[in-house]
């Protein structure tokens, strides 16, 4: 028809080189555009220019049209969602355990015990070896002093003998007699031996005993001589009256004219002397009296004194006895290492003689023979040590076992100290399979191990610790 123009082919912008799928969606887009457009009639398309066209059914755009997607684009996004819901799926079925870390020291129910220095210096005498089998009371070792270890035991064995009361005395004669080289111990064992001789003395000599036993006698005699007197004054008292009998007779003889008056003045001179006799007898007798009480007054003086004396003596004596075996005491602490209990002694370090040492220094560990059932106590912070509960599971690394290689150890909590010490709870762990870790390897037992504990308080599954915190967050937001 005239006037009309030809369609022409429609054309398509070209597409740069190296085209994604982005692109080839664009293209078909515009592929499905042009068919539009080619259709209409009136459609005159763009001559040259940036918006140039090409043809629809060209090679590069039939090659661009035919090519199928890659296979990663294609299974891709399959891929991707299936792993998104096993994760979604695994979450209700993985469980992550909440846990409460601590250190732990694995002991026993007899535990060894660890002998610490406590004075400094340098090691006197070193009497026992590594792993060599010591009895209770044992002495291991001793630390320089001015003391002879020898000389203060020997004084510690008499004292122990020593039998000091109020009705026995015993003090063995070698305490008092030998020498001992007692070092700073001397002024004590100075004054237990001063007590103890002059104790001994005043019960050997015993010069208030013997005057008190002189004054007894004498009070025997005097109540004897006492006796006579009184016996003298019943005679002086007879006498009298006879003589006064006789006075009266012969004053009656006198007023009849009977005797002379030289007869009657001797008659009343004689009944005169009589009383005179009878007074003094009378005086001597209360004068004995007198000395008697003044002499049983001695008696019960001497008594007291001698009680006073015992009683200071004895306090003296008693009172150096203890200190005596106190300083001892303190001195067997201070240099001695002694064995605490029967066992096995090992070595922390490699000791000698003539080593320093210095107080607090862990010495010696004794291991018993009888170590009774292990048991682990787990130091835990209190931040979180209101989730655990007796009977909860325990998951121990041990020191010195690696647990990829030896495993790990297995335990249950027994009980929980009902306060903390400085912000740390203990919780004490039994062990049911021992020593005998996850992957069936026996670990060495050597008295005291260490490690970190992992108390399991809460086997939570994944989805539940997602949607706990979103379960506080809503709960909130809706408030």
């Amino acid at each position: 028809m005239v006037g009309e123009k030809p369609v022409g082919t429609v054309k398509a912008p070209l597409p740069p080189l190296g085209g994604s799928k982005t692109q080839f969606m664009k293209l078909k887009n515009e592929k499905c555009k042009m068919k539009n457009i080619q259709e209409d009639t009136n459609f005159e398309p763009p001559k040259g220019g940036r918006g140039a066209f090409i043809e629809l059914r060209s090679e590069e755009v039939q090659e661009i049209l035919s090519r199928p997607p890659h296979a990663l684009i294609r299974y891709g996004i399959t891929v991707i969602c299936s792993v998104i819901l096993l994760i979604v799926i695994g979450s209700f079925f993985f469980r992550y355990p909440d846990v409460v870390q601590g250190d732990i020291i694995i002991t026993t129910e007899n535990p060894p015990v660890w002998l610490v220095a406590k004075s400094t210096g340098k090691i006197k005498e070193l009497l026992c070896s590594d792993k060599e089998e010591v009895k209770q009371g044992d002495i291991l070792a001793v630390i320089d002093n001015s003391a002879l270890t020898n000389d203060v035991q020997s004084v510690h064995k008499l004292l122990l003998t020593v039998q000091v009361s109020d009705s026995s005395f015993y003090i063995p004669n070698e305490l008092l007699v030998k020498s001992y080289e007692m070092g700073m111990l001397q002024s004590n064992y100075s004054a237990f031996t001063r007590a103890a001789m002059n104790y001994d003395n005043f019960l050997t000599l015993n010069l208030t005993t013997q005057e008190k036993v002189s004054l007894q006698k004498q009070i025997v005699h005097r109540q004897i001589y006492s006796s006579e007197l009184l016996k003298q004054l019943e005679m002086k008292k007879r006498e009298l009256t006879l003589s006064k009998s006789s006075y009266e007779r012969d004053k009656i003889l006198f007023n009849q004219k009977v005797i002379s008056a030289s007869d009657m003045e001797t008659a009343e001179q004689t009944y005169l002397s009589k009383q005179q006799d009878l007074q003094q007898l009378q005086t001597s007798i209360s004068l004995q009296n007198v000395e008697f009480s003044q002499m049983k007054e001695s008696v019960n003086k001497l008594s007291i004194q001698y009680l006073q004396e015992k009683h200071q003596l004895f306090s003296e004596l008693k009172s150096s006895q203890r200190e005596l075996m106190a300083a001892i005491e303190n001195w067997q602490q201070s240099y001695l290492l002694t064995a605490s209990q029967s066992g096995v002694v090992t070595f922390n370090t490699f000791w000698k003689r003539n080593q320093n040492i210095n107080a607090g220094d862990k010495v010696f560990a004794i291991v018993s023979h009888n170590p009774g059932q292990l048991i682990g106590k787990i130091k835990v912070p209190a931040s979180g040590s209101g989730k655990i509960q007796i009977g909860q599971k325990v998951n121990i690394k041990v020191a010195g076992y690696p647990y990829m290689e030896f495993g790990l150890l297995q335990a249950t909590t027994k009980n929980i100290s009902l306060v903390s010490n400085n912000d740390f709870y203990v919780v004490e762990v039994d062990f049911p399979k021992g020593l005998h870790s996850t992957v069936n390897k026996e670990l060495k037992f050597t008295g005291e191990m260490s490690g970190t504990a992992e108390i399991i308080t809460e086997n939570r599954s994944l989805i539940e610790r997602i949607s706990t915190p979103m379960e506080l967050v809503a709960k909130k937001f809706f408030e």
